[in-house]
């Protein structure tokens, strides 16, 4: 197999990124555009935003407005005056790129990927680089798993809200890992931090 099959394999997933360390740099496809690496700067802003305003945003009071997939995973608590407060893990898919093919990190483990060449070798060399992305993959992976199964968590047996809150404070533990990472990438690629926003 040719090493931009190889390549072409890693981006897609199909095969671990580890067979990419050792190539010389002319092997990996041509490198993105400043306006895609943007992706990862607000990606990573959105994260940010997510984190800093994790319980506005994971619980709503009163909503009325969710879609039918969310009103039937959502958890009902009791709130203040009567009304009743939802809360909604799967809101945090929606900033790591689970919902929707025109999130910033929809994928942005396959573009981080093809950045390969913009590294900067004096913040960390190419295979660490790798690894990197490998373990960003990894959290997102396990972020948006945990979101999943803490939605389900009162239907569940055995459940109830105590496991639901218990799965959104591993859910947010994991998508603080997934920020640290996401911040070492864009040092990697000498990408300046944006601030938070909900902007995409």
């Amino acid at each position: 197999m040719s090493r931009r099959a190889i390549f072409d394999l890693v981006a897609k997933g199909v095969v671990s990124s580890s067979l990419l360390v050792g190539m010389p740099r002319a092997s990996y496809a041509a490198p993105p555009a400043p306006a895609d690496l943007q992706r990862l700067q607000l990606g990573h802003s959105r994260v940010q935003y997510l984190l800093k305003n994790w319980d506005a945003l994971t619980e709503t009071c009163n909503n009325k407005s969710m879609s039918q997939v969310e009103s039937r995973q959502v958890v009902r608590t009791e709130g203040g005056g009567g009304g009743f407060c939802d809360k909604n893990p799967l809101i945090v898919q929606d900033y790591l790129g689970y919902k929707s093919t025109k999130d910033p990190l929809f994928k942005a483990d396959a573009l981080m990927l093809k950045a390969v060449p913009l590294v900067n070798d004096s913040v960390m060399d190419e295979s660490d680089y790798v690894d990197l992305v490998e373990q960003y993959r990894e959290k997102a992976d396990q972020t948006s798993l945990l979101a999943y199964t803490s939605s389900w968590g009162e239907a569940n047996p055995n459940g109830g809200k105590e496991a639901v809150d218990d799965y959104l404070d591993k859910t947010k533990e994991v998508v603080m890992e997934t920020e640290v990472l996401l911040r070492k990438v864009l040092k990697a690629l000498d990408l300046e931090v944006m601030p938070p926003s909900q902007k995409a």
